[in-house]
């Protein structure tokens, strides 16, 4: 399972990159990327780079250059995004109502960067857009539209404007050389360089397990409830610990459990950034639901175990160990180059890698509890171990696995 995304470079007047526009692809040999729905290839791209191949890294730490529509401009998704990596480009078929002029006046107040893409000067275009003029700071402009005007009537129709001009498909150096005449700032195309793809480990999300988590935090948004919702969702859990490393909050303690994140977000921003994940497909994994299942009882358990023996200041830790240690098999990625992803803790790096530790030990020991063989014998003998009751350790494994106990 793969992921592909293009990068096209833009370059300033010096011929410095300044930037990368970022394009959805389906296949490696792809050259266009035949878009059917804006808000799913925008959302994939979101995704891909901030939970699969890394945004810094595939960028160079330059300025990402991202499509948006009015659905991703009205449902908050942006929120979720750290503003000052984007410059995001407003399609050309967005309807430019009261509302949508409202949204873009509301995120450019926040300090978003917007551009308007693929720009046609002619006069009803012109006045169409105008409402959101005063909150663009560049208009792409596509050299190879059919435009009513030449490259220097159309940079004089943006004169009035506090906008930068950014030529888009510059096929040759004398169109270069007259857009740089005309006033055109920025430039993108061929003549300096095509989209290269990158390839990716693509990580999917379960569609449904999103909408549980947005439902569950419009009708009751205690973190109790949403801590333990997140336990039925591994991978949901994995992408939310990497997209804070990815956002760059001023957070930089390590990160020992969902309910820190959940903290540090707050609901409103939480929900947006589920919502991305809206638009993206899923596959179903081979033995999903039984991976899932087990990874569940691992993170109860351990959370159940440290409780009783009144080691309560490891509960969340020893919950999110537990909710990790099976995020390999479900995503069919060496542990090693998951963790590589994130930031936690080394109490929880060393049990996930090496089952060391106090939490390793205690994870191990769950693990031989899924196991099934002689299982009175083995939970009599992990309670002498851990100074439990054997009474008390079967009451525990019943509460992870949610089983009835007759009184």
């Amino acid at each position: 399972m793969q992921t592909f995304i293009a990068r096209q470079p833009i370059f300033d007047l010096s011929g410095e990159c300044v930037a990368y526009e970022l394009l959805y692809r389906k296949n490696k040999k792809a050259v266009h990327a035949n878009v059917t729905d804006n808000a799913e290839a925008t959302a994939r791209v979101l995704i891909n780079f901030m939970h699969n191949i890394g945004f810094d890294s595939f960028t160079d730490n330059k300025t990402g250059y991202i499509n948006i529509d009015e659905r991703i401009l009205l449902n908050d998704i942006l929120l979720s995004l750290p503003k000052e990596k984007f410059v995001f480009e407003v399609l050309e078929t967005i309807p430019i109502t009261p509302e949508v002029v409202e949204k873009i006046g509301y995120y450019y107040h926040l300090g978003y960067r917007f551009s308007l893409d693929d720009f046609s000067c002619n006069p009803q275009n012109l006045e169409y857009f105008k409402p959101i003029f005063p909150f663009m700071e560049i208009v792409k402009i596509d050299l190879l539209l059919m435009h009513e005007y030449s490259i220097e009537e159309m940079a004089e129709h943006f004169s009035p404007y506090k906008l930068q001009l950014l030529a888009e498909k510059v096929e040759d150096f004398s169109v270069f050389e007259r857009c740089k005449k005309s006033g055109f700032k920025l430039f993108q195309g061929y003549f300096f360089e095509k989209p290269t793809i990158i390839t990716g480990k693509k990580i999917e999300l379960l569609t449904a397990s999103v909408i549980d988590i947005i439902n569950t935090l419009h009708i009751n948004p205690d973190i109790n409830v949403i801590t333990d919702k997140f336990s039925l969702y591994p991978d949901l859990t994995f992408s939310l610990l990497q997209y804070i490393n990815s956002a760059e909050y001023s957070f930089r303690s390590h990160i020992t459990s969902i309910r820190q994140i959940i903290n540090l977000l707050g609901p409103q921003r939480l929900r947006s950034w589920l919502g991305l994940f809206l638009y993206s497909s899923n596959n179903k994994r081979i033995f999903g639901d039984t991976i899932v299942k087990s990874a569940k009882f691992r993170a109860n358990m351990m959370r159940e175990l440290v409780i009783a023996l009144k080691k309560n200041q490891f509960a969340d830790e020893a919950f999110l160990t537990g909710s990790l240690s099976l995020i390999d098999t479900y995503l069919q990625v060496s542990m090693e180059e998951m963790l590589g992803k994130i930031i936690l803790g080394k109490s929880i790096t060393d049990a996930l890698l090496h089952r060391e530790g106090y939490l390793g030990k205690l994870l191990s020991l769950v693990e031989k509890m899924e196991t099934n063989e002689n299982l009175e014998h083995l939970l009599d003998a992990i309670g002498i171990k851990l100074g439990l009751t054997s009474e008390e350790i079967y009451r525990l494994f019943c509460k992870a696995n949610n089983f009835k106990i007759d009184s």
